[in-house]
């Protein structure tokens, strides 16, 4: 390269150099300047609430945030353009309170005001010049689990017991007005398919139709299903007529009925028809009914499936 073009070559790279220098410097002057004029803009600011007492718990119904609009220049609102600031509020310092609704006060003026918001400019207007906060009673209780299931065992298997969930309760806590309303506390759906041998799963609590303020603890309870081998078994149950009307006699046809069952083989032999109970209620039979339906009333726990061979008996009055 000629020292005349490497002569031009500096030269034209020196320019290039005090261009972007002075570009740099006056937008960044231009900047300053844009910051240091008034603005005005409108926030929306978030409300918190402290110290609230033990036996109450925050009501959703509250206010949470509140739109005011602030004036300053560029500096001191970018702050607040770029996250958004929040009041705090100590429930011992409300203004006033009534069943266990606080209100506090908001003036635009307040020097206390601008230091929560650690805003050095003017707030031009408020949304409100009060705040409501709202509690509910606290109430805590356990409330008994119930297992949603879709279980379908392999053929010749079964369980005894079905699903068991351990701890069969929950501590539920939140406002009173719901917990009162809450009977039992559902677990997600376990589906389960051609089952042969034992098994043990956490499964979590439903939680999908809670209120948002309702906790509880734990949130996973233990599923347990005992399998067997299951077998059919038959019994031959007397049939027992009830409700029948003083100096009225009546034949049934048959007199027993026959019914089968499922159980598992370790509990086959403890089965017996004493553990059955099959009643025709008189009362219930239809006006020139020659017919008495059958009920199944007393069985024992370990059998399932259980199956009445007829359902219905014949019968005649003896006069």
């Amino acid at each position: 390269m000629s020292d005349r073009t490497k002569k031009n070559f500096s030269f034209k790279k020196s320019n290039v150099k005090t261009f972007l220098f002075f570009l740099v410097f006056t937008s960044i002057l231009w900047l300053l300047i844009q910051f240091s004029k008034n603005y005005t803009q409108e926030v929306e600011v978030g409300i918190t609430y402290v110290n609230i007492p033990e036996d109450r718990i925050f009501n959703e119904e509250s206010d949470q945030t509140l739109r005011m609009t602030l004036n300053g220049n560029g500096f001191r609102l970018m702050n607040h353009h770029w996250k958004q600031p929040a009041l705090e509020f100590n429930v011992d310092d409300a203004a006033s309170s009534r069943e266990d609704q606080y209100y506090f006060h908001v003036n635009k003026e307040s020097s206390i005001l601008k230091n929560k918001l650690d805003f050095k400019g003017r707030i031009l207007e408020l949304q409100k010049d009060s705040l409501r906060l709202k509690l509910d009673v606290s109430l805590e209780k356990m409330i008994p689990v119930t297992a949603r299931e879709d279980i379908q065992y392999a053929a010749g298997y079964g369980s005894d017991k079905g699903l068991v969930v351990v701890p069969d309760s929950v501590k539920v806590s939140g406002p009173s007005k719901i917990i009162d309303t809450l009977n039992t506390i559902f677990t997600e759906l376990l589906t389960l398919e051609d089952l042969n041998q034992d098994y043990v799963a956490d499964i979590s609590i439903e939680k999908t139709n809670l209120a948002s303020n309702i906790e509880v603890s734990p949130g996973v309870v233990e599923a347990n299903i005992l399998v067997s081998k299951f077998t059919e078994g038959h019994q031959k149950i007397p049939i027992t007529v009830s409700n029948v009307p003083e100096g009225v006699t009546i034949k049934i046809f048959p007199k027993d009925v026959s019914i089968v069952y499922r159980v598992g083989l370790d509990s086959y032999n403890e089965i017996s028809e004493r553990d059955f109970q099959v009643v025709a209620d008189y009362a219930k039979v239809s006006e020139d009914s020659s017919f008495l339906t059958l009920e199944l009333i007393a069985r024992p726990k370990a059998v399932h499936d259980v199956r009445l061979q007829d359902k219905q008996i014949q019968f005649v009055v003896v006069k």
